[in-house]
């Protein structure tokens, strides 16, 4: 949010009040500080890092240090944890299994 207008600041700490939006979405770790501005989800540092290894598909950024503009916050906003997940995840197998951030990575 730095660097931010407050509109913007403001508008990007509602989105990431959210319930949905209250754990990593690839591991489940409580209290993401990091989140894609292309896909829309909310994520802990060390699935932010992963993240930074497929650029051509996610751009993170610090919810706290990076700036937001409008548009990336409206994003976020309409996509969110939940919304992204149920397009992206919508076929995985019952059987597979999903990593959590206990872990190892």
């Amino acid at each position: 949010m730095a660097g931010g207008n407050e509109k913007s600041a403001k508008a990007l700490k509602e989105v990431w009040r959210r319930a949905e939006n209250s754990l990593c979405a690839d591991c489940g770790k409580p209290d993401p500080d990091w989140a894609s501005s292309t896909l829309g989800v909310f994520i802990c540092l060390s699935c932010s890092g992963i993240h930074r290894n497929i650029p051509s598909i996610s751009k993170v950024k610090s919810l706290k240090m990076d700036h937001w503009d409008d548009a990336q916050v409206k994003f976020l906003a309409h996509h969110g944890n939940a919304v992204t997940k149920a397009t992206y995840e919508a076929h995985i197998p019952i059987y597979y299994y999903q990593p959590t951030y206990n872990d190892c990575q």
